[in-house]
């Protein structure tokens, strides 16, 4: 049986499985990490891990949105402190998002097939708000540059360009990073239209 925790110990643990199953999806991927392997890297027994998510499915959900949210976070930040006028801003701090995308380890395993097996072994209700939450982020983004547009669009629109990220290897390697840019330009043509610059 699991001990109890304090809610001290709670966080702690929480912190601790999040760090290890994300060093576990850069390192093995999600189908080849088990739960056995998350419970001896966070110190903590498998009833313990029970306590805090029903299945690993939903601890690595977790470590996908946090890490989604440290990037568009970094993102904002860009926006934030740019000089360049608001159309400029958006392109730069979307490739600059989609650079850090890049960057983290996990991001060869989604292209492997786990952000599928991810979505398939989620409840219906999870990925739903998922995809609202995504759409509230991008509303937060369009107020500050100040544009009116479908959330629905601009959001969909991100997520086909975080895919083309994802399958470079499908991508001729000579053109991908052109063909990313130039779906962020249009989107940004898009979304700044009949905008005139300050």
């Amino acid at each position: 049986m699991a001990k109890k925790f304090s809610d001290k110990e709670k966080e702690i643990i929480q912190e601790r499985l999040l760090s290890k199953a994300e060093i576990c999806w850069g390192k093995y991927g999600i189908k080849k990490t088990s739960v056995d392997e998350l419970v001896r890297m966070a110190g903590i027994s498998k009833g313990a891990f029970y306590l805090f998510y029903p299945s690993k499915e939903l601890l690595f959900f977790d470590v996908l949105k946090n890490v989604d949210k440290r990037i568009k976070n970094a993102m904002l930040e860009a926006l934030k402190t740019s000089n360049e006028p608001p159309k400029q801003s958006f392109i730069q701090g979307l490739k600059q998002m989609f650079i850090e995308v890049q960057k983290n380890p996990w991001i060869l395993n989604l292209q492997n097939g786990d952000y599928e097996l991810l979505i398939q072994k989620l409840p219906e209700e999870t990925v739903k708000e998922h995809l609202s939450d995504d759409e509230d982020e991008i509303s937060m983004l369009l107020k500050y540059l100040e544009v009116e547009c479908d959330i629905g669009f601009v959001s969909s629109a991100m997520r086909a360009i975080f895919f083309t990220v994802l399958h470079k290897n499908e991508i001729s390697g000579e053109h991908h990073e052109e063909v990313v840019h130039f779906f962020i330009e249009s989107l940004a043509e898009r979304i700044f239209e009949g905008r005139v610059e300050r």
